[in-house]
């Protein structure tokens, strides 16, 4: 079982256009309006491909309860705490070209008091004793990045693994903290924890690996159309997929995160299951990617044998430009 929490879930509302002409009237060719956060993502990825996961997160009586009953609909289990304010919503327009552009809202503010029932429901979702805790996305005003850390160290104490994808503030506290088994940052979130540019395998592998404080913890860099690396305490690794033209790239690190943890669940027992979770997690973000709007692929478009591996990647390879 795997528990994601959704600290500032959203409705994601996509709007297809032939381009988008900023200034200009743009005709729209198809609407979708779609339950969404990176954890939410994560856990729809794993229930549509036969993975045990519930989604957490605040909601109020509007968006957050159409949110829930969507998910309920989809069949996606939740355990939802009530807040007073409106969740957001965010606009996703995408070209046929694949080109996205996402105009997000900040997110409610949490309460004091809110803020502790999400962390209480967390905690009675752990007391099941899953194999892993998400939390994955941005925080909310009101919730401070040490709130993070210190849902890391609860889960440990429920013997659950910890796996995180955020960025800014967020990510910068649980990295520095080394709590986590599993961090998911894309390339552009790490350069901006490094401070610097990482323009190549090695500058990536360097960096993320000084980052690398507990047994058997891993960095999931994902690298958009270039693929992706994971960075382990004595290896790095390579993985890209064979190239496909996105429909939208919306919710792609997502499922490839879900992919990832998907295969750690199933690959227990296996001598070296680092390169299968990869390829994995590279397969899932590839056919993501290839989805409407913010829909999550199912067994039948995930290709893992369109997916390479490089066990000892080049590290003076340099990052190739990649769709963000």
């Amino acid at each position: 079982m795997i528990v994601t929490l959704t600290p500032n879930p959203s409705v994601d509302v996509t709007f297809a256009v032939p381009s988008l002409v900023v200034g200009e009237v743009n005709r729209v060719t198809s609407r979708h309006r779609d339950p969404a956060g990176k954890g939410i993502n994560v856990t729809r990825a794993l229930c549509r491909n036969g993975g045990r996961s519930i989604a957490v997160f605040p909601a109020d009586v509007e968006n957050g309860e159409w949110i829930a009953d969507a998910l309920r609909d989809a069949d996606v289990p939740v355990a939802t705490t009530r807040i007073r304010r409106s969740i957001r919503e965010n606009l996703t327009i995408v070209g046929d070209d694949g080109t996205t552009t996402k105009i997000n809202e900040p997110g409610p503010v949490l309460e004091p008091a809110e803020l502790d029932e999400l962390v209480a429901e967390v905690g009675r979702q752990l007391a099941d004793r899953p194999g892993w805790l998400v939390v994955a996305g941005s925080l909310p005003r009101g919730m401070a990045p040490d709130v993070v850390v210190r849902l890391g160290v609860l889960a440990h104490e429920f013997g659950a693994r910890f796996a995180v994808d955020t960025s800014g503030p967020a990510l910068e506290a649980v990295a520095r903290s080394g709590v986590a088994d599993l961090l998911k940052p894309n390339h552009e979130e790490l350069e901006e924890l490094a401070g610097r540019l990482l323009a190549t395998y090695g500058e990536i592998e360097r960096f993320a690996r000084g980052l690398i404080a507990r047994e058997g913890a891993a960095i999931l860099v994902s690298l958009g159309s270039a693929g992706a690396l994971l960075v382990l305490a004595d290896r790095l690794i390579w993985a890209g997929h064979a190239p496909v033209v996105p429909v939208s790239t919306v919710g792609a690190g997502d499922c490839t995160l879900a992919g990832y943890l998907h295969a750690d669940e199933s690959l227990v027992g296996v001598d070296d299951p680092a390169p299968l979770r990869l390829a994995t997690a590279v397969a899932w973000g590839a056919a993501a990617v290839l989805q409407p709007g913010t829909a999550v692929p199912g067994p039948t478009d995930i290709d893992l044998d369109r997916v390479a591996i490089d066990l000892d990647p080049d590290r003076t390879t340099t990052v190739r430009e990649f769709a963000r």
